[in-house]
Parts: structure tokens; C-alpha cells; sequence
């Protein structure tokens, strides 16, 4: 039986000028013909009937075909656009559907366009996961028309939405995402042994040690909890995405709760295993990312080694230094068993990585969290500031893309200066400045109210005794100082000079 991977398709977006593998299955030993538009490519089947072909780069286009031969079998795709693909990872925030975002409903009347797609990876866990469970809503390409939009992930849909715009050619995003998972379970788990992260294997095996996999498994299969094939339109996820619990609702959920327990979806490379290698080596341009939470519960100091060897280890599958463009934590307190207590940790790790790896960017989100809920529902400047970094970066526009970063903070006379890199036209968004401590002798921490903006300099008033300055340093915060292409500044912690 001729086949292609699943990511091939009606609708889908090919990656412009890269080579193109296309990939799947046959009888062995079979000949694979693949054509689209002018180039036709062979391949053999090997002896286990997986077989690869790659075209030739192609400028983008909108309205090709694809045909897949062997002998009398044909496959035929049809309305394939080449431009750019970007893989959206991560958990629920970037899982998120637009549907539930606070901005969908004007989005939804307003915007309709098939030059923006969108494939959603099923969530599947295990091998045999596609046959168990009904993936109906998933697994293929949406178009970015009224009644598809609201399966898109939130993010994904703007940062396509914006790079669409900008560039002018189709933009396909693959959302490859899992709520609730570490990142540790998107890595192969042999490249977390003899480092920092590999805690999160001696979690496993504590965990499954009493265990009896093979009927823990059979009994995960058939629990109906575990059925990841209708995220939107659920009416319990609908509920808790779209509206949030209250404090109290969540105070009543938890007192009839118990604790979290194992969850085999995070175990130390079963994502990476079971959803990750099915989309290698699909030619795409980066990756956009949303993902930390879950890590803030467990072991956030190690989120610097194990999100730089997680990077690594998916640049290695593409054989190429794929940009990664990531979203910082944002302000959150706590919700149900989640607690922001460590988020300032997973945050410092966040931005150690964006300065210490090559083609790695980090967005600010200090002024778009909820203190009482982990899933923020303004998911809009998220998505467009990770497509200012990508427009920046990546595809080499000169724009002011970067987060205000604070380089050092002065005494001056009866004021402190804090100077900032990206801080063009910096400014403060109403009366008095928010987020920003100082820490006095003696270890007092007051808040930093009284200030002005000019240029790329924050000036403090009345706390010129101040030792230490602080921006961000508690789990929930708002920030409202902006560079002149509104994005927040970065959390930091600076000790003050003079």
C-alpha cells in the first residue's frame, strides 16, 4: 500500500527554497515516483517499506499539485503551497486554541485567508495511539477560513498571521504541542544522561519502579481521561480555556482532588519518540516555542541545560542550525496545583539560553499573564512579537524587535539610572511605574514607583539608597515599561554602582 507520512497532504505548505524530502511507506523493494509542478523525483523502498525522495527548492507558489507513483497506485494532492513552515511547540499555552483567545471573536469577523495554514499534530503517546483513539480533528491542513480558525494554535495563528502579511507568501505553522509537558519529554532522553537534567530520568524510574507497565499501559489505553481527540468543543476544556476558573471555583476543585500523580505523556523523551520523529525531516524554516510551566513545578534549575539540549537535539534531526524563537514565562501566581513560585528561575534560564545559544530568541510576556490563571487569554502580542524576532532576525528586516534589556544601573545624585539595550523611544504606560523594586540595606524591598523615561534610560526617584534594582521578581507582576515597539521589558536583577 503506497503512503505518505501524514503531514503530506491537500492544503499543506512546503518550505521555499530548501530541498523538500517527502517520505513514506511502500511495498519493498517498490519505485516511488514524486512530482510537483516541473520536478519529478525517484526513490526506492527499502526492505522494512519506508522510503524518502527530496525536490528540488522551489520559490513560493500557491495552487500546485503533488503526485505520489508506484506502479498503479497514484496519490494526488492538490491546492499545495510552497513558502514558509514553522513548527509551533510546546505545551498548552502554545497549544491554546484561537478559539479560545480573548481576541477571536473580532478575528473571526474580520479575517479569512488560505494563504495562512495550519497542521496539528494528533497527541499521541504511545505507539498505536492513531488506531485507539479517533484523531478526526487533527492530522490534516486547515486553511485560515472562518469556520477553521478557531482549531488553529492561538500563537501560531498571529505569528503566521503577521509573517504572511509581511512576507507576502503562504505561511504554513505544523503545531507539534502537548499541555501540561516537560521539556523533557520532546528530547531523546539519551542526551539528558550525565547532565543536570537527568533528574528527570530518576523521576521516571522512581515513579514507575512499582509499577507494572504492561497493565499500567493497557489501563492508560482504554481511560477516557486520556482521550487527547477533542481539546475544543469539549465541554470541561471549553470552560477552563476559554473562561478560566475562578479562585473559588479552584479552591473547590482542589479540596475533592488529589495531588498530581505520574502522567506518561511526560515521561523523558515519550513525545519526542511518539510525535516529534513523525514530522523529521520535514523541511521547515525555525520553530516557535511556548513551554516552561510544567518545568517551574519540577526541577527548574536545571531548565538551562536541558531547554539548550533540547534545542541541540532538534537542530541535529534537521541538520541545521533552526532558529528558535521562544516565549519567556509569564506573570502567574498559582492555578489548581500549579504555582508560579519558581517561575523567576525558569525565567532567568529562559533568558541564560537566548544569550548563550546561537539563533535563539526570547519574547517578553510581563504584561499579558493572570495572576490566578496559567493559560493567559491575550495571546495576540505574543504571537506578533515572536514574528517582530523572526522579521528581525531571521529574515534580516531592520526593526526594532528585541525586549528593553537593562545593562546596568547607576547612582546620580539623588536618583538611580538604569540604562537598556533595545530601548528606543522607552516609556512608561501610565502614572507610575510597575514591577520595578529596589532592595535597601539591610534587605528591605520597596517599590520603585516614582520614575521617568527618556531615550534608552529609566530614572528612579527617592530610593538612591538602594543596593539592588529589580524588575519582574515576583511569580505575578505587571509590567507597563515599553520600547517603542511595545514590548515589555525584561525581567532582571542588577546591583546598583557609584
Amino acid at each position: 500500500m503506497l503512503r505518505t507520512a501524514m503531514l503530506f497532504g491537500n492544503n499543506m505548505v512546503l518550505q521555499r527554497k530548501k530541498p523538500i524530502p517527502v517520505w513514506g511507506t511502500a511495498e519493498p523493494g517498490s519505485r516511488i515516483q514524486v512530482s510537483l509542478d516541473l520536478s519529478t523525483v525517484e526513490a526506492v523502498a527499502d526492505e522494512s517499506g519506508r522510503w524518502q525522495a527530496v525536490l528540488p527548492p522551489h520559490e513560493a507558489a500557491e495552487g500546485l499539485g503533488m503526485r505520489i507513483q508506484s506502479g498503479m497506485s497514484e496519490l494526488l494532492y492538490t491546492d499545495v503551497a510552497v513558502g514558509e513552515v514553522w513548527i509551533a511547540g510546546g505545551q498548552s499555552n502554545m497549544e491554546f486554541f484561537l478559539g479560545f483567545e480573548a481576541n477571536y471573536e473580532s478575528v473571526a469577523a474580520a479575517y479569512e485567508s488560505t494563504k495562512v495554514r495550519f497542521f496539528d499534530c494528533p497527541e499521541t503517546v504511545y505507539e498505536g495511539a492513531l488506531d485507539d483513539w479517533n484523531f478526526e480533528n487533527d492530522g490534516f491542513w486547515r486553511q485560515g477560513l472562518r469556520d477553521e480558525l478557531a482549531y488553529f494554535s492561538a500563537v501560531g495563528f498571529y505569528f503566521a498571521k503577521c509573517l504572511q502579511e509581511d512576507l507576502g507568501v503562504p505561511v504554513g505553522i505544523i503545531g507539534c504541542n502537548y499541555g501540561g509537558t516537560p521539556a523533557s519529554a520532546w528530547m531523546d532522553p539519551e542526551r539528558l544522561k550525565g547532565t543536570p537534567g537527568e533528574v528527570w530520568l530518576e523521576d521516571y524510574r522512581r515513579d514507575t519502579a512499582a509499577l507494572d507497565m504492561t497493565q499500567f499501559l493497557e489501563t492508560f489505553r482504554r481511560n477516557p481521561l486520556n482521550d487527547r481527540t477533542r481539546l475544543y468543543n469539549n465541554p470541561v476544556n471549553d470552560q477552563v480555556m476559554r473562561i478560566g476558573l475562578s479562585r473559588e471555583d479552584q479552591e473547590a476543585v482542589m479540596k475533592f482532588s488529589s495531588p498530581p500523580s505520574f502522567h506518561y505523556e511526560c515521561r523523558p523523551g515519550g513525545l519526542y519518540e511518539n510525535m516529534l520523529l513523525k514530522i523529521v525531516p520535514y523541511a521547515v524554516r525555525g520553530v516557535i516555542w511556548y513551554q516552561g510551566e510544567t518545568d517551574g513545578d519540577f526541577h527548574p534549575e536545571c531548565y538551562t541545560d536541558v531547554f539548550s539540549r533540547l534545542i541541540q537535539n532538534w537542530r541535529a534531526l534537521w541538520h541545521e542550525a533552526l532558529p528558535f524563537l521562544f516565549v519567556q514565562l509569564a506573570p502567574f501566581r498559582q492555578w489548581l496545583h500549579c504555582s508560579g513560585a519558581n517561575y523567576g528561575i525558569v525565567r532567568a534560564c529562559q533568558d541564560e539560553v537566548s544569550r548563550t545559544m546561537p539563533n535563539t530568541w526570547m519574547a517578553t510576556s510581563g504584561d499579558v499573564g493572570m495572576e490566578w490563571d496559567i493559560h493567559p487569554k491575550n495571546k495576540k502580542p505574543l504571537g506578533e512579537r515572536l514574528a517582530l524576532l523572526a522579521r528581525g532576525h531571521v529574515y534580516g528586516e531592520q526593526l526594532l524587535c528585541d525586549a528593553p534589556e537593562a545593562e546596568k544601573a547607576e547612582r546620580d545624585g539623588g536618583r538611580i539610572i538604569i540604562r537598556f539595550r533595545n530601548a528606543q523611544a522607552l516609556k512608561i504606560e501610565g502614572s507610575k511605574l510597575k514591577a520595578v523594586q529596589v532592595q535597601l540595606p539591610g534587605g528591605e524591598t520597596v517599590p520603585a514607583e516614582n520614575a521617568a523615561a527618556e531615550g534608552n534610560m529609566l530614572m528612579l526617584n527617592g530610593v538612591e539608597k538602594a543596593e539592588t534594582v529589580m524588575l519582574g521578581a515576583e511569580a505575578y507582576y505587571e509590567v507597563n515599561l515599553f520600547n517603542g515597539a511595545h514590548i515589555p521589558a525584561k525581567p532582571f536583577v542588577l546591583p546598583v554602582n557609584g
